[in-house]
Order: C-alpha cells, then structure tokens, then sequence
C-alpha cells in the first residue's frame, strides 16, 4: 500500500510549533550552504579575475612568487630567451605593486593594487581594458577601476564631469579612463599604467624586474609541447605553467594556505550538522509518539518498506518547505553582500540544484537514522 503525501504531512502538521523549528533549523542550514559557497566562490572568482583576463597561453613567474599581493620579480631577460624556443610568437609583461592612494575629494590614502603593462604585445584578453591600457601615453596617467570601493572617492562621477587628478605613493597621476572590474579580497581597488608610470611611482625597485611574463604561442603549436620546451631551456629562477595552471595556484593559496579554506569548510560542515539535527529530531519524535500505531500497522500485515517509504516522504517534505526558505534567505544575502563589498556573490543554477540534493540527502539519512527507534523497539511490550 502507498501511504502517499498527505499521511506523512498530516503528522509531521500534528505538532505545528515542533515542525515550524525543524523548518527554521534546516532552512538556516540552507542559508548556511549556499552563504558559505557564494562566499568561497566569490573569494576565489575574485582572486583571479585580473589573471582571467591576461592575454596568454603560457606565463612565467618566480619560484618564490606567493600570491597576487606578495609576488615575487625575476629579470626580463627571460621573456627574451624563451622568443628562442621554437613555438613562441611574443611575450608581454606584467608588474604588480601596491601603494596608497590619495582619495580626491577627502585626500585620506587608501592602498590600491598598481598593475604596470608592457606596451609590446597585448596583456588583456579584455579587449576593452587593451584599448585603454594602449592608450595610456604618459607616465603619469592612468586607468582605475570604477567598481573600487568607495573609500577611494567619487571616481566614476568626478570622470564624468572630466579628467581627475589625484596621487599614488606620493606622485601626481592623471586618470584618464576608467575599466570596470570590482574589488576582490585581496585588493580594494586597482589602477593601470604603464611600465614607465609603475617605475616612476616604485622607484626603489630595480629596473628589469618583472612579476608576469605572458607568452602567446604561434598558432597550429601545442601548448604542452611548447611548454615542455620552455621548461627545459629556462633556468630555474622562472616557473614555466599555462595560463589556467596560474589561476589555479593563485585560487590554491587561498584555499590551502589563508584561514579563509578552513573556515568555509567549518561552516559547511557546521551547517550540514544543524539541517541533519533537525530533521532527525522531528523525525524521531514523530515515530516515537507513533510507535503503538506502528506496532498496529505491523500486526496486521504491514511490511517494513511502508514505514522506510513513511520516513522518507517525511524527509522530502521537510526538505521542499524548508528549502525554499533557506534560497530566500541567501539570495538576500547575495544580493547585500555585493552590495557592501562590491565583490560579486553569484547565484548559480548547479549550485542551487546541488545543494537542495544536499538538502534532502541530510534529510533522508536523518530518516535512516531514526527509524531505528522502530526497529529496535519491540513492539509487543507497547500494549
């Protein structure tokens, strides 16, 4: 016999209060999930969104290179010896530094991520931030990102009414153009210039040095075999790796060596622990109150599969109310969130769809779980 919904939602609405807390419970560890996910996706996504946009097949980086805020130089001499190696078409260059910047109208500083661009092959993938970067002439021009935070000032409406001036690490700039990209975890805000206005404003660094090296390979030419050949003529003071290889190890330092790659999983696991809590709970409580009618059920010919199918519409049910709820909430979040902070939270249908499935598997295996009480009870001592 099929049981159907409306026997299992008549008991779980029995108690209305105790399923009103289960509810809350698994819809708080909703929000959890899709918090925790959103937030690590958006640290990630933001870690990389510059790299994402380099024009490359193939970069070169030092082996004592960290991560985006603390890189690490080697000389520019090694762009020009991989145009040696048999596949490589050019190479563009790439220098990070970070300096105060002077906001404009309340003339506090604020540190901004400097990217200096080589003017010989392209850097951006971005056609739109290429052009700009192109059309920087002079050392102390600029392009800044209009989606910084707004501790750097008015920037966007300043450049509307024309060209504005300001000051990084001291020295007179000039932004004439703005790029649209966004703050990340790691950098409230960025500028571009050139590699004559990043020397001008890093002085006390060593001309010839480099952080990124951006090779483009000639097309028809295989990436790996390049790469082998760049490995083997290269000496060890540059790492050779593809393009996704940097992003990727720019993502792995903030997943296995910041704090940030344990909370999330704390959070996550914390989370699943508090929806998996409360479905139980109820469930538990219901098939304890409803062990003599169980018994009776079994008594006259009942099979156990009725009572496994009972709990699991229980946990369904639970799951498609409390869900909902929990996407509400977190899209809420999402949405203040990148507000705040202007690093984009990003709802995705895989991840919406994911973490119901998760949602609901914590809620059958707190099904499984408490229907032991029914197999471990002997149900002749209940009359």
């Amino acid at each position: 016999m099929n049981p159907g919904v409306p026997i299992a939602f008549l008991q779980l609405t029995k108690q209305p209060r105790r399923l009103l807390i289960a509810v809350a419970g698994i819809a708080v560890s909703t929000l959890g999930i899709l918090g925790q996910m959103g937030f690590e996706d958006s640290l990630f996504r933001s870690a990389t969104r510059l790299f994402q946009e380099f024009d490359a097949d193939v970069a070169l980086i030092s082996p004592q290179y960290q991560f985006m805020v603390l890189p690490a130089q080697f000389s520019e001499r090694r762009l020009y010896q991989s145009l040696s190696v048999p596949g490589v078409k050019s190479f563009s260059s790439v220098r990070l530094g970070i300096a105060p910047f002077k906001n404009p109208v309340t003339r506090v500083n604020r540190n901004v991520y400097v990217v200096g661009v080589s003017r010989n092959g392209n850097v951006f993938a971005n056609e739109g931030w290429q052009r700009k970067a192109e059309a920087l002439r002079e050392p102390d021009e600029i392009v800044f990102d209009s989606r910084s935070r707004p501790e750097f000032g008015p920037i966007a409406e300043l450049f509307g009414r024309g060209e504005v001036q300001t000051e990084i690490a001291n020295q007179r700039v000039r932004i004439v153009d703005l790029f649209a990209m966004g703050a990340s975890f790691s950098a409230d805000g960025t500028a571009i210039v050139t590699a004559e206005g990043f020397d001008r404003l890093f002085p006390a660094r060593r001309p010839g040095l480099v952080d990124i090296g951006l090779l483009k390979i000639s097309p028809g030419e295989n990436v790996d075999e390049v790469l082998a050949r760049l490995r083997s003529v290269l000496p060890p003071d540059v790492l050779a790796m593809t393009h996704a290889e940097l992003n990727e190890r720019e993502q792995k330092y903030w997943r296995s060596t910041t704090p940030a790659g344990f909370i999330f999983k704390t959070v996550l696991i914390l989370s699943l622990l508090v929806g998996c809590v409360s479905a139980y709970q109820i469930l538990y409580s219901d098939i304890s109150e409803n062990l003599r009618q169980y018994a009776t059920l079994k008594a006259i010919g009942y099979p156990d599969s009725f009572f496994h199918r009972l709990t699991f519409e229980k946990a369904w049910l639970l799951s498609s109310l409390a869900y909902p709820v929990g996407f509400a909430l977190a899209a809420g979040v999402y949405l203040g969130a990148t507000h705040l902070t202007l690093v984009p939270l990003v709802m995705t249908v895989e991840r919406v769809i994911g973490v119901y499935i998760v949602i609901l598997g914590s809620c059958a295996l707190a099904g499984v779980l408490a229907i032991r009480r029914l197999r471990r009870s002997d149900l002749s001592e209940l009359f």
